[in-house]
Parts: structure tokens; sequence; C-alpha cells
């Protein structure tokens, strides 16, 4: 209860939320009315977006009804089907039914007109007797409308399937506006018991809102609170008296996550399969904006603001962490910051972390986690030439097979934030599906791919172990996994100078190399002198990189111990060093201007 006590607490903070008894619908188009009820006009609202597509108005209408299989009018708007009893006409295959010019046509389906009869049936019995004239010409509308006119009146097949509200001629406001509509909408909701989120009693909610906007779920969206199969009930109770939340609670929390969720709330992103939300709570309106905007950069930078330079984040977290508030003075000492990760789960949200705490200690463990991940060459660094500090989400695409989203491992995000959020260890998924990406690829899909999957490394085993793993290339390390990697680095440092090959000893080699290297080194040292030989024969540059791969080879090997006596084989973490090694040994070969790692990849997947 403590998440639907933090969202309804919040709802009281944000006062440009829809009042009780209201939501907020994405509405298409008006009917325009006469006193009488004729139809004046029927227009399209909404705007066009970045993309140029047309998108309906986000507006405040009375509470959407929770709809499941059955016919349920809203009051005052919904969809054309039953403010007009015409839709989209479909043909005997289910597909859509255009004109000569690819416009749609207007038509019913089986059950549109006990739709509109529905709707029609229940304003007819709530402005009985009503005398206020914008609902008198929407009851003279309802008696009057039938749907062959809206083709035979020219309206715009745009409105189609449109959420649909109504004005009276003349008039700016909409009539689900009015005052005497919201006397009409008010419940006799009867007795009431304890409410778990307020403590109050009051009205039990029977049903909690429906919350959209989480990835994967129901586009109408799905309960984070529902009891819908007598396994979830107990003592004869139904529905929501099983665990009571008032409604005015219920209508709280749910309006208030539906605002984080909404499209351009810029408090929502994707880590994995959950979908993220976070909200504070500051002192003033002033600290609670500084917060939101810091840790929107925080969770998901933007490569392309300056603001969110790794330096600049960096410093301002580290003094929030350390109480140095007099250098950071935009914000509070007092704030709380909340967030909540939700995972669709059939007709229902599940939640995969919830991570209540202080802004102070927050900050402190999001500069531990980048630090954590500093490594040398910088994968981080834009075409700008700005370092820019990693977005947790961006770290699972690395593990995923071809990159995509879909592969991460369904519980990986969930477990990958609680880590960078509480300070606890990284699972040790991360670790395992990191090397097995590196083991099962070979050649690397990008050239910044080897430099993130080497920090993901080097963080989990600088958190898990008690070992210390370099930053930057160490050439005094003496650990016999990290310089067996130095060394197959400079073995594919010399094959690549000397000849491009389809199948190079990385797509062959390196997954046996770093789980059993007495079995695989010695077949690579013979490739190794093989290359070596063909460089110093070469000429012009490949002399001077055959040399180079030398010198380098000949002071690794005096690094190995027991007088070059290989490992059989090596354990999880210690491939993870041996993987380290290699980026920073091959790294090393690479060091002009024109080689350095530019990443100019996309990061932040933020919805702002």
């Amino acid at each position: 209860m403590t998440i639907l006590a933090e969202l309804a607490a919040l709802y009281s903070r944000m006062p440009d939320l829809p009042r009780p008894g209201f939501s907020r619908e994405a509405i298409g188009g008006e009917v325009v009315l006469a006193p009488d009820g004729t139809v004046v006009e029927m227009n399209v609202l909404g705007a066009p977006d970045e993309k140029g597509k047309l998108r309906a108005r986000p507006m405040s209408v009375p509470a959407a009804i929770k709809r499941t299989a059955g016919i349920n009018p809203n009051l005052f708007w919904d969809k054309s089907a039953y403010v007009l009893g015409v839709v989209v006409a479909t043909g005997s295959d289910g597909k859509p039914l255009s004109d000569d010019l690819g416009n749609p046509l207007a038509g019913q389906s089986k059950r549109t007109a006990q739709e509109h009869e529905a709707f029609v049936t229940a304003h007819l019995a709530l402005l009985a007797g009503s005398n206020v004239p914008g609902l008198v010409a929407l009851r003279a509308f309802l008696g009057r409308w039938t749907w062959a006119d809206f083709s035979e009146s020219g309206h715009s097949v745009a409105l189609l399937d449109q959420n649909l509200v109504f004005r009276l001629q003349g008039n700016a406001g909409f009539l689900h506006d009015l005052p005497e509509v919201a006397a009409l909408l008010v419940d006799d909701a009867g007795e009431g018991e304890v409410c778990l989120v307020t403590g109050n009693s009051a009205p039990v909610a029977r049903l909690h809102p429906s919350i959209k906007g989480v990835m994967g779920a129901q586009s109408s969206g799905a309960s984070l609170v529902s009891f819908n199969e007598l396994a979830y009930e107990s003592h004869g109770k139904k529905q929501g008296d099983n665990a009571p939340v008032s409604e005015a609670a219920a209508f709280a929390y749910g309006t208030a996550l539906n605002a984080l969720l909404a499209r351009g709330s810029g408090q929502t992103l994707r880590v994995g399969d959950a979908t993220v939300v976070f909200w504070v709570d500051a002192a003033t309106p002033k600290a609670t904006i500084s917060a939101n905007v810091l840790f929107g950069m925080v969770l998901a930078p933007n490569p392309e603001d300056a603001n969110t330079a790794l330096n600049k984040l960096s410093g301002e977290l580290t003094s929030i962490a350390k109480g140095l508030w007099q250098d950071a003075p935009g914000y509070d000492p007092k704030t709380r910051v909340f967030i909540l990760g939700l995972a669709p789960n059939a007709a229902r949200l599940s939640v995969r972390f919830w991570h209540p705490g202080r802004l102070q200690d927050l900050a402190g463990r999001i500069v531990r986690f980048w630090d954590e991940l500093r490594i040398e060459p910088s994968p981080w660094i834009g075409k700008d030439g700005i370092e820019r500090p990693p977005a947790a989400w961006r770290l699972l695409y690395d593990v995923a097979a071809l990159g995509e989203a879909k592969n991460i491992p369904p519980l990986l995000g969930g477990a990958l934030m609680r880590s960078v959020l509480t300070g606890a260890d990284y699972p040790r998924i991360l670790l395992s599906a990191v090397i097995g990406r590196l083991r099962v690829e070979g050649t690397p899909p990008d050239r910044f791919s080897d430099g993130r999957r080497a920090a993901i490394i080097r963080a989990v085993l600088t958190r898990n172990t008690t070992t210390e793993v370099p930053m930057a290339l160490d050439e005094t390390s003496e650990d016999p996994a990290y310089v067996l990697g130095r060394l197959f680095g400079a073995f594919t440092y010399a094959e690549r100078s000397y000849a491009d090959r389809g199948a190079t000893i990385r797509d062959k080699y390196i997954g046996g190399a770093s789980a059993t290297p007495a079995r695989i080194f010695p077949v690579l040292m013979k490739g190794y002198e093989h290359n070596r030989a063909g460089l110093a024969k070469a000429g012009g540059q490949k002399v001077g990189a055959g040399i180079k791969a030398e010198k380098a080879v000949a002071a690794i090997l005096a690094k190995l111990p027991g007088g070059g006596n290989l490992p059989t084989s090596l354990p999880l973490e210690d491939q993870g060093r041996f993987f380290v090694g290699f980026y920073h040994q091959l790294s090393a070969f690479y060091q002009k201007a024109e080689d350095a790692i530019i990443d100019d990849t996309p990061d932040g997947e933020i919805d702002a």
C-alpha cells in the first residue's frame, strides 16, 4: 500500500490533474449542437506530432467507465460507436472498407447499434427534467440522431472510432465542463470502510482505475490492483472489498500514475521489459522541478544536451551525496525520490521494483555506479568530444542477442536497477550474459560495444569481488587472466595488421582462450609467429606494426607467473578480467586521434 499512498500524495501536489470524478482522455473530435439538438458541425480536435501524425487532444472528461466485455457508455463523451452509432465499415473479412479515393467508409459493426442505444438510454435518464440549454440540446440530439445522418451530412471520416465530446453552438466550453453536469455526476456511494491508504472511513472502490502507458500491457489499460478470480478472494468478499481502498484514494493514485506514464511527461523510461516512472517530493515547486530534471538526466542522459556532461552531472551529484548543499543551491536537502518499475502481466501490472529514498542517498549510489563503469578509453564520448554518463537501460542492450530489446533477459532490468539504486551487488547473470555475448559474437557489431561490455564487466567485478580491476591499461599487473587477455589482444593486433581474414582468431578462439587458455594459447602462438614473420617481410608500415606487436608480446609474456605455465581453465570472474585486459591492450595499439573511440549512438530512451 506504500506505493498507492505515495502516488495518492503525489496527486495532491499536482494541481493540473483532473479533479475527482474526471480522467484525462484522448479526445479526437467535437459535436457542435444547435439549441434544438441539430448538428451544426463536427470538428476534428488535435494536432500533428513531430512525425506529422494527427494526435488526439488530452482532455479532462468525466471518469472513464472500466469496460470488460459488456456494453457500458461513458457520460458526456465516448467513442463514435457510442456517441453517433457509427464506426469504420468493415467487410466480411474484417478489413476496413474504403472508397475510390482510399477514405474509410462509415458503417455499423455487429453491436454498434446496441452501444449507441445504451449511450442514448443512459443520457435520457440522466437529463430528464433538465432545463440547462446545453443539456436540453443534447437530449434533443439523442432523440433525433440516426447513424445514417453521418454520411449524408458529409462529416469527416477522421472522426470515426475517435472519442467525441459535445459543445453548444456559440459557447467556448464543452458540455461536460458545465457545473450542472458535475452535480449530475455525484454518486451516493453508500456505506464506507477504513481505507488502507488513508486510514479514513470512506466508500470503497469496487474496481480500481485502469493504468495506461505501460509497454506491453493492454492499450485500453491494465490494473495495478484487481481481484478477478476466486483464488484471490476471501471471507466472501468480492473484488475491491478484499483490500479496501477508498474511491477517492483509488482515483488519486490512478490519476497520478497515468499522468506520469502519459506521453511527453518526461518522467518515464524503459528499462528492459519494465516501464519506469520516477517522481520527487520536495519542499518547494522550484526544488521539485530541479530534482525531476536532474533525475531525468541521470536515468537517461540526452546525448545532445551539454548539461548531461559526465563531469558536470557527477560533480553535482557528488555535492548532493556529501551534503554540500551550498554547491547545489537549487536542491532541497529533505527531497525524497521515488522510482517505480512496472511490467505487464495479462490484464494486470506487476511491480518489478520500487525504490523510495532520499535524494542524497540515491545521488551517492548513482555516482558509485558511474565510477565503477569508468574505463579507458571511454566508450561514452560523443561526437562533440564530451563524455556523458551511461544510462542503466543502455547497458542491457549489450547483453541481448542482436542488441534487440526482446532478447534482454526478462528479470535482468529490474535486478540491475535494484543494484544501481540500493547499492547491492550486481546480479551475477549480468556478468555471465556479457561474457556469453562476447564468446558467441566474435567480431563485435560496432566499434563501441567492446568498451561498453568491458565497462560492465569492470563494474560487476569491482563491486562484487575484492580484487581490483584496472580502469586503464595496467602494464604492471601480474593477474594471470588479465595478462592473458592482453596477450590475446596483441595477437589480434598482429593478425589485423598482417591481413584481413574472413574468420579471425577472435571469431574462432576468444571463447576457448578465455575459458581454457592452456589448450588454446599454444595454437595461437603458432599463428602469431606466422603473422609476425609475414609483417617483417611485407615492408612499409607493416614492418612497424610487427615490431610494435613483438615488443608488446615480449613484455606481456614476461608478466606471466610460474615460468609461463598457463592455467587449464578460468572461472567466470577471471574470464571477465581476461576481456578487460583484451580491451585495454588492443585499444592501446590504436591511440591516434583518428582512431579514438567516438560514440555516435543515441543514448537516452526517455519519454520527454
